[in-house]
């Protein structure tokens, strides 16, 4: 795929899949299989992996409340529920029309954040990875990985889009004007605001649907 000069380095979670609206619903459905305080434990042992891995790893998750909960009857459930879920049924609207578009302006590559195997297999699952063309990077810090991006695809511009705006700010930074940095406002990160005096993003959307009106000259 050519990239006309021109690469998108496109989030996943609260980006392209509605990762809040997820989380909310499995909570329900954690809590029918086994009840509300087992439901905070679970969600307890997630909060720890997190903070120790700086990720969200669900495979870790589930083992850590196995081995917590052995004669717990209602794991099946938890276990299926978690790592089948249906997350192409909670892509946001025109998520997948978008990533189409992107491709005809440049190439559209999927820049994730998320542990190596639960993470790869949700955006596969979302349709996300065939949408282009298996063009899939998930690293537990995509900002730690900036110069192998470029090796990999080189550019004269980048765009990177994402939820987050402290992301965004340490990307523009290290890049500097050869990437556009695109701020979605969707999700719970998306209205952190930034600390005083750190770098705005370079262009704001209320959601990523709107990104199927851009075209080339908005990013020159």
């Amino acid at each position: 795929m050519a990239t006309n000069g021109l690469v998108f380095l496109v989030d996943v979670d609260n980006t392209l899949v509605q990762n809040d609206a997820v989380k909310d619903e499995l909570d329900d459905r954690i809590r029918q299989a086994i009840g509300a305080e087992q439901t905070e434990i679970f969600w307890q042992i997630y909060e720890a992996v997190r903070r120790e891995s700086e990720y969200v790893d669900y495979p870790v998750t589930l083992r850590r409340y196995r081995e917590q909960a052995p004669n717990e009857r209602g794991f099946c459930h938890v276990s299926d529920d978690v790592l089948g879920w249906p997350y192409e049924r909670w892509l946001y609207p025109s998520a997948l029309e978008v990533l189409h578009h992107l491709n005809t302006l440049g190439r559209a590559v999927i820049l994730s954040d998320g542990d190596p195997v639960y993470q790869p297999a949700k955006i596969a699952r979302a349709g996300i990875a065939d949408a282009v063309d298996d063009v899939v990077l998930v690293f537990a810090h995509k900002e730690a990985h900036l110069d192998e991006l470029r090796r990999r695809f080189p550019a004269t511009r980048y765009v990177i889009v994402d939820d987050k705006p402290d992301i965004l700010a340490r990307v523009k930074r290290r890049w500097g004007e050869r990437v556009v940095t695109v701020h979605v406002l969707q999700g719970k990160y998306a209205q952190v605001p930034l600390p005083e005096g750190e770098l705005l993003p370079d262009r704001t959307v209320e959601n990523i649907a709107a990104l199927l009106r851009l075209r080339r000259e908005d990013l020159e």
